[in-house]
């Protein structure tokens, strides 16, 4: 049976320590008081799934062929590409994940939320900083992907 990787985002109201920020990234199970914190105040959207035939040949960040699969490589990429962190949520992100999530040619069906209510939530969460996490869940096991 294919697995299936569930999206959420969580919006946090206050920046990740870089170490936090590491620890998370590499799905290692050592504390991060500081994130389980923030994340017991953020505020949540289920986004979408994938499986595996979703992923893209080549791995290039902000590629893939679902919406949802788009959005988690992107944030993984800018979440560890020059340090690493819980991303902040400003003008130019929300529009890169807006045109990340829009239906391309080369999508195989996966559910999806509309993509007017991702708009909203962004643009009710400018400001804040972005990590795809479940509601609820000390580390994610969608992390383990």
């Amino acid at each position: 049976m294919e697995e299936i990787y569930h999206l959420w985002l969580a919006a946090a109201p206050t920046p990740i320590p870089e170490d936090e920020a590491r620890i998370y990234w590499n799905c290692k199970d050592d504390p991060t008081p500081t994130l389980d914190e923030v994340l017991r105040c953020a505020s949540y959207l289920y986004v979408g799934s994938w499986s595996e035939e979703h992923e893209p040949e080549n791995l290039h960040a902000g590629e893939g062929r679902s919406p949802a699969n788009r959005l988690f490589s992107w944030l993984f990429y800018i979440g560890t590409i020059d340090r690493y962190q819980a991303p902040l949520l400003n003008e130019e992100l929300m529009t890169r994940l807006v045109d990340l999530y829009r239906a391309r040619p080369g999508d195989i069906p996966a559910d999806a939320i509309e993509l007017p209510r991702l708009e909203s939530f962004l643009r009710q969460h400018l400001r804040l900083y972005l990590l795809p996490e479940e509601p609820g869940q000390e580390r994610s096991d969608l992390m383990h992907h």
